[in-house]
């Protein structure tokens, strides 16, 4: 769960930094966490409900799967298993969050935009994920 804790923190920092740049100010990934949550579990319209599924799933779930199926993921790597880790996380997402947000599969009520960054989210979060899981068990 380190591990995960560690990836969402990279991630969400550049997504601050993106955000506080006014690049793409439009395209907010909590924002969608926030909107899928309300369509899910009927949660209140907050930002506060949104950072906290965000850092919920990359802390407990993508950092926990990762423990549990690293060492049957491809790659000579911990990072690179993060990699292909990060991969299968980024299709979850397109084929899941994004459609319960209301922005469709892949997330194309956004644009081509939303697959492509979220893509790049996601190669950084797998491979920061798998690097530090792998310095974790070296310790």
């Amino acid at each position: 769960m380190l591990a995960g804790l560690v990836a969402t923190l990279v991630i969400s920092l550049f997504m601050i930094l993106r955000l506080a740049a006014g690049i793409m100010p439009w395209y907010n990934i909590v924002e969608i966490m926030n909107l899928t949550a309300q369509s899910v579990l009927g949660t209140p319209n907050s930002i506060v409900v949104g950072w906290i599924i965000h850092f919920l799933v990359g802390t407990l779930i993508w950092g926990t799967l990762f423990a549990l199926l690293a060492p049957y993921l491809p790659g000579s790597s911990e990072t690179r298993r993060g990699l292909v880790f990060g991969l299968g996380a980024w299709l979850v997402v397109m084929l899941t969050v994004f459609p319960l947000a209301g922005s469709g599969m892949f997330g194309m009520g956004f644009g081509l935009i939303a697959p492509i960054s979220t893509l790049l989210g996601h190669i950084v979060f797998g491979l920061v994920l798998g690097a530090t899981y792998g310095w974790l068990q070296r310790l």
